[in-house]
């Protein structure tokens, strides 16, 4: 694995407290490691409450903008309320993104996406 990545998982709902703690504590390892590649598993993870989304849209965003990660994979949430609470926050904070994003089913095409260098035409 890359020494500048990080997998973050989330299992079942996370109550607010939960959800902030888990997205700040991830959010000052990528700063202060210097993260580039990021997997957000979110297959399991349940809804997120309005005002989390909120928070993290106006709070958490532009504060992870401020870091050097380039890209992040993330495996998508087999509930429906979490998938649209995910994709609005991602519309509101889209044109102001600093790293690529992309969505995968599977973890192994998500890594393979992160660590793919793209190639230079000579």
């Amino acid at each position: 694995m890359h020494e500048r990545f990080i997998h973050l998982q989330w299992k079942g709902h996370a109550r607010s407290e939960e959800y902030r703690y888990g997205l700040d504590l991830a959010l000052n390892f990528v700063a202060e490691r210097g993260i580039f590649y990021w997997l957000a598993d979110l297959r399991t993870m349940t809804a997120i409450l309005q005002q989390d989304e909120k928070w993290a849209n106006e709070v958490w965003f532009p504060k992870l903008f401020n870091t050097r990660l380039e890209k992040m994979a993330i495996l998508r949430s087999q509930d429906y309320f979490n998938q649209t609470s995910v994709q609005r926050s991602f519309t509101a904070v889209n044109g102001k993104l600093t790293f690529k994003v992309a969505w995968f089913p599977e973890t192994q095409e998500a890594l393979d996406w992160l660590f793919l260098r793209e190639a230079v035409s000579a």
